[in-house]
Order: structure tokens, then sequence, then C-alpha cells
């Protein structure tokens, strides 16, 4: 992509919220995936008591889609937390509804119940106003029986009243009683100190490597992301549902790809804005956009049996304006298998970016073993650095194939070409008269570059700037 602000030309797109400007580097994610030797805290309790509020207020964080109406977190969700020097990490889980009849309602109750049986404390988390509630009530009974230390977070209190309401909550028989308000910031303090002081010592964690690839997943609702996850990963980590806009929050996830750590994403799907039903959609579009603006690498999902729509590119101009790198994924193989040449010839005539395309079935694990090899091929052309004598034969040979713009007597020259930056790539060009650059010859530029340096599917960003006669 060229850099709207040095030529006006291509990428002068708006960025997504969240998007960074060149050149700045793209650094691993902190604070919002698995740290290994880190203890956990869980966040269990009925659905709408706070446990999202209560993650964002406990995180410093915005990352979980917070709303009034029930049931908006499905997925476990795990970011990291400090307090007085101690590092831990929290999981938010969905509610957990014991009468809640719905395939949905059950798988988010069973990842709620997978998170209690790996976590070192759990915060059980009850609505003042209301509790104890029957609900209340049946969580509190599971968790007599899970094995782990608890607090019980009375939420909501922001009144005296409500804090003598809270006492109440001993009667439950799980420990002690916390009264906050998530929302107004309430009794976070001591709440931390408690979870500090709970919490067991752990070694602390080997550091890893910096730059560990970020690599997130998004596309069109009902496509298959989470599912394609979940057979990577080798459980049902994520909630999988027929229905569309089944996933809510961006979820990290730490995995292992031959012996190598990557970031794996999922994300909610992306619609068209006037497609979006509910606030909740518009803030999950929101997060989704923002992981795929802190990703090394996208894998754009699409369905195998409509073969690549509009919406399609649309979430590869996405990820690239995001300066994430690209690969086409097309799942449910196993239901339909298009004619892949004329897909890929037609993506590289409607693709700036010219993503690769691969081929999988989450459903019979057809192809899936490629996909992170291949997303780890993409980040190593993403992060690399190319020599500067091969960028200036490759513009010299261009200029002779293609010479500059020119206006009256005054000829574009292309004079040196150096790479400044990578995580994207990003090249700067010293020419004679920057006002004679065009949008189509920048476009030219971008292309036979990308081309000759074999970097389809990476965002390139050409820096134009003026070095004179």
């Amino acid at each position: 992509m060229t850099d709207p602000g040095s030529t006006g030309a291509p990428g002068d797109e708006a960025r997504p919220r969240g998007a960074r400007r060149p050149p700045q580097r793209r650094r691993a994610p902190t604070g919002a995936t698995v740290a290994e030797g880190q203890p956990t805290v869980v966040i269990v309790g009925y659905p709408n008591v706070g446990k999202s509020t209560l993650f964002n207020r406990l995180t410093g964080r915005r990352d979980a889609v917070v709303d009034p109406v029930p049931g908006v977190t499905r997925d476990r969700r795990q970011a990291g937390a400090e307090w007085v020097g101690r590092e831990f990490q929290i999981i938010d889980t969905g509610g957990i509804d014991e009468q809640d009849p719905t395939p949905i309602g059950r798988q988010v109750a069973a990842q709620a119940v997978r998170a209690l049986d790996d976590a070192d404390l759990a915060l059980f988390v009850v609505d003042t106003h209301t509790a104890p509630t029957a609900g209340d009530l049946e969580v509190a009974d599971r968790l007599r029986t899970a094995g782990v230390p608890i607090l019980v977070v009375a939420n909501k209190c922001e009144r005296r009243e409500t804090e003598l309401l809270a006492q109440g909550l001993w009667g439950l028989g799980l420990g002690d009683v916390h009264p906050v308000s998530a929302q107004h910031g309430l009794g976070i303090g001591e709440l931390l100190d408690a979870i500090v002081l709970a919490l067991p010592e752990h070694e602390p964690p080997l550091r890893g490597p910096e730059g560990v690839p970020h690599v997130c997943i998004i596309g069109r609702p009902n496509v298959g992301k989470s599912s394609i996850i979940n057979a990577l990963l080798g459980e049902d980590r994520l909630v999988v549902h027929d229905r569309p806009g089944t996933t809510r929050d961006p979820i990290d996830t730490l995995i292992d790809v031959d012996g190598r750590q990557v970031v794996l994403t999922d994300t909610a799907g992306l619609r068209k804005r006037g497609r979006m039903r509910e606030d909740v959609e518009h803030y999950a579009q929101i997060r989704a956009l923002e992981a795929a603006a802190r990703s090394d690498v996208a894998l754009v999902v699409c369905d195998a049996t409509e073969g690549v729509t509009d919406a399609d590119l649309k979430a590869v101009d996405q990820a690239a304006r995001a300066h994430c790198a690209t690969i086409l994924v097309m799942n449910k193989w196993d239901a339909a298998q298009p004619d892949l040449d004329h897909l890929r010839g037609m993506v590289r005539a409607k693709s700036r970016q010219r993503p690769t395309i691969e081929v999988c079935s989450a459903t019979t694990g057809e192809g899936l073993h490629r996909l992170l090899p291949a997303a780890l091929r993409l980040y190593a052309k993403y992060t690399a650095r190319i020599p500067t004598g091969a960028l200036n034969d490759a513009i010299r040979t261009l200029a002779d194939e293609r010479p500059g713009p020119r206006r009256g007597r005054r000829r574009l020259s292309l004079r040196y070409l150096i790479q400044t930056s990578e995580g994207p790539p990003v090249l700067r060009l010293d020419v004679n008269d920057r006002s004679l650059m065009t949008r189509d010859y920048g476009f030219w530029l971008e292309n036979r570059l990308r081309q000759r340096f074999d970097l389809d599917g990476v965002p390139l960003v050409l820096q134009v700037r003026d070095r004179g006669d």
C-alpha cells in the first residue's frame, strides 16, 4: 500500500479504529494471551450479573463486549492483570444457567465449567439487587464441588444499603463476600488485594522470545471461523452454532506450531453496516477490526459453497488497511470444490493485496494442517528485510520498463529505494519531484514490487519523498 500521507496515491481509505500508521512496527500483544506459569482466576456466575464488566475493570481493558441483555458473553476470554507486583491471568466466561435448554446455552455453561477445572481461584459474581436467585443457588451448588478456592463478589453495590444486602450472601457458605461496583470501580482495590492473597505461589513464567506471531481469524458470519479454531486446537474451546453471530468477543489462544508459539484469535463475523441488528453486533464488529489491527496475519475465512464474495474481498481490504497480511481460506471444501484457478484469477484482479488461497474443511479436517504453517511463511515475509541493493536493482528495471509520468518537460525520476521498517514492510522511495507521482503509477510500482519480491498477501507501504535534482 502506498502511504496516503506521502503521495495521496493508493491506500487513502480510512483506517479502522485501532489500526496503526506506518512506519511503526507491529509488536507482539501484551497482557491479552495465555502466559505460562501464571496463576489463573476465572469469573463465573449466572447470566447478566456483570461478569464482563468486572473482567474489563480488573484487566484495565475494554475487550469484552458489555450489554444489559443476558447472554452476550459466550466464549471464554483471557487477559493478563497485575496488582502489587503480582501477575496473573483472568478468564471471563458466559453465564451458567442450568435451566437453559438451548444448544448455545449448554455450550456456554460447558465452557465455564471447563475453565473452572483449570483455575487456581474462582470469582463467583452475583447481582446484589436480586441475589440470591434460584440460578445463583444452582451455580453455588456447582462451585461447592469444583475443588477451587472461591471469592464471592457482590456486584452493583453503589450505595450503603446494597452493601448491607451483600452481607446476606455469607449464607451461601462459599467464603468471603466482597462488595464491589464493577461499573463504577468501587471496592475493586480491596477485591484485588483478596485475589492476590488467595492465589497460590507459582514459579515465575519463562519469558518467550519477542515477536510472537499473532494470527487472527476474520470473515463473514457463519463461515466456520470458530469451528476452524476448535479443529486446530483439538478441543471445543469456542462456542459453535449454525446461527450467525455466535461469537461476540475476540478470543486469544496461545498455541504451539512445530515448536513455535503463535497467538490465535477468533473474532465476530464482519457484517455490512446496514445489517447490524443490535448494539452488541456493532461493538463486536469494532472488536474484530481492532483484533485485525493488532495482528500480523489474518486468515480470511470464506464459504466454499458460495465462492469468494464481495464481502470476503471487503474483509481482505479491511485487514490490509490495518496493515495485516492476509490468506484466503476456503472452508467447507468437503461440500463444494469451486475452480481454484478461476478464484485465484478473480482475487488477483480485485484485491490489491493479492492474497494466496488455502482450502480446508473444519468438519473433516482436510487441509487444516496447512493453515498455520502457511500463516508462518507469510509472517516471515511480512517481517523480512529486503537488501537495499536488490530494491534499487528493482526500481532501475521498473523505470526502464515503464518510465515515470511527465508534466511538461519534467518527468518523474526514481532515484533511490530503501526499506525503513518491517512488519509490515515500509519502503521509502526518493524521487526528483513527488508531485509528479500519479495514483496509477503508484499502484503499478506497488504491484510490480510485490510480484518481484514474492509478497502476495503482504501489505506493502510505499512512502515517496522529494530528493531534488
